[in-house]
């Protein structure tokens, strides 16, 4: 693509004419500041992803090494992209993300197809992901067996009160984002700090004090067999931790709503990264202290079961509330973003053109944010977190290495050289891509739903452009 082309979402962004009608869309206002924007990072990636991946990732752990060691090679992951995307943004600090960098990078069809399968599965499954496992945490909690209860059922379906709950959640922090950013963003430091503060207040304590000895001897709830595989599921068992650590370029697909960006995003971006790895490893201690990684598979919520086992029934209460918050954090931000891709690809006429639209009054992408609302809550009715993690984790993997692999061309072949430039280059990209192979070699050869993700999403990257391309080349023609 040549230097002059135009990027992706420029038309949305820009202020010209789209959507039906000839309905005008404007630029979003620059009011993410450098606080707003390291809790929007630190929310999106301290959700309820670290409360409920634990059984995942021990199921396929025969022993505490190899379980550590999947987060500390998450941690390493997480840190290696979230430095090539604080390159990426302060570059292009436009709405779209990915989507933007793509389109410079390998050319529109290529982030045309990236675009597409993030606004119609990894960030809406995301979304659903979250809001089943919020109210899966408030199940598990005393006052919250009514959850489990069903509403409607017809023949093998059934329609219980969670589904209705996780429904309303995903509603709810829509309404949120359509109220306003400035809004949303003051929620958001609410929201992720003072749960965050609490867990790791009780996690620092276990790890230094120890474990009571008289909480030893009380069974954990929900006991499991703790003989998971120890090869065919470590590409789940990753998927799981790389979901949990996902959410690191979350600003980049709000750059253009960011203040300073050439400043903000690099700090915020690597600030909220090394909190959230500290967190994960210390939360992951207090874990293993309390529960036995032979019986961790089968617990549903590790945090709950912590407490459950620390407190007592109430102190078990009282996490799961604390926990909402902190779940909430996450599907606010992921809500977010996720509609910016959409507003960036419906700007250049990929979507429906009304997805471009901002919203006069709140300045926020009313349409976009309920047409991916209708998306995910599709995807909650499945009510699987297990499948949601694994396919949401999977194809998020997948669109990552194509993304991290965009720095190689701008610093190489374009010469472009981001304002802040991160150290490391180019073997922290390099160290991405190679454990993302890693992990989706061994999805394939684990089997189960990784094939099926895969071969979608790769149809969808490789087919994609194809197609557009014989499109465009039948169109000149005429």
């Amino acid at each position: 693509m040549s230097a002059g082309a135009r990027t992706p979402g420029d038309a949305a962004l820009a202020g010209e004419g789209s959507g039906a009608g000839g309905a005008a869309t404007r630029q979003p206002a620059r009011v993410i500041g450098r606080g707003a924007a390291v809790a929007l990072v630190f929310g999106n990636m301290v959700g309820v992803g670290i409360f409920l991946t634990p059984s995942e990732v021990a199921r396929a752990s025969p022993d505490v090494v190899t379980y550590l060691a999947l987060w500390i090679v998450g941690g390493v992951m997480a840190l290696a992209g979230a430095q090539v995307a604080a390159e990426l943004g302060s570059l292009f600090p436009h709405a779209g993300g990915d989507y933007v960098f793509l389109d410079r990078a390998f050319g529109r069809g290529i982030a045309r197809a990236w675009g597409l399968l993030s606004a119609v599965l990894s960030f809406p499954g995301s979304i659903a992901t979250l809001a089943v496992g919020a109210v899966g945490t408030l199940a598990t909690a005393s006052f919250g067996a009514w959850l489990a209860e069903p509403v409607v059922t017809a023949g093998p379906a059934t329609l219980a009160w969670k589904d209705l709950l996780a429904l309303g959640v995903v509603w709810a922090a829509t309404a949120l984002n359509v109220r306003g950013v400035t809004l949303a963003g003051r929620v958001q430091a609410v929201l992720t700090w003072t749960p965050i503060a609490v867990f790791l207040g009780i996690a620092i304590w276990l790890v230094v004090a120890g474990v009571p000895a008289q909480v030893m001897d009380v069974p954990v709830r929900a006991p499991g067999s703790g003989s998971g595989p120890a090869f065919s599921g470590l590409a789940a068992a990753f998927c799981a931790v790389f979901f949990t650590f996902s959410g690191w370029n979350v600003l980049t697909y709000v750059g253009g709503e960011v203040k300073a960006p050439g400043r903000t995003i690099p700090v915020a971006i690597l600030t909220a990264v090394v909190l959230a790895s500290a967190a994960y490893l210390v939360l992951n201690a207090a874990f293993l202290l309390a529960i036995p990684l032979a019986t961790l598979p089968g617990v549903p919520n590790a945090g709950v079961a912590t407490a459950d086992r620390l407190f007592g029934t109430v102190g078990a209460d009282a996490f799961a509330a604390f926990m909402a918050m902190s779940i909430l954090a996450g599907l606010n931000s992921t809500v977010m973003a996720g509609s910016r891709i959409s507003l960036a690809i419906a700007g250049d006429g990929y979507l429906w053109r009304r997805m471009a639209d901002i919203d006069e009054r709140r300045g926020t992408p009313a349409v976009a944010l309920a047409v991916q609302a209708v998306i995910a809550s599709a995807m909650v009715l499945t009510g699987s977190f297990s499948l949601l993690v694994t396919a949401t984790g999977g194809v998020i993997m997948l669109l990552s290495c194509v993304t991290i692999a965009s720095i190689f061309v701008f610093r190489a072949r374009m010469k472009l050289v981001p304002p802040t430039p991160m150290f490391g280059y180019p073997w922290t990209a390099a160290a991405f891509l190679a454990i993302g192979a890693i992990v989706i070699v061994l999805g394939f050869v684990s089997g189960g739903i990784w094939p099926v993700v895969g071969l979608a999403a790769v149809a969808l990257l490789v087919g994609v452009p194809a197609v557009a391309a014989r499109m465009s080349t039948r169109r000149g023609a005429c």
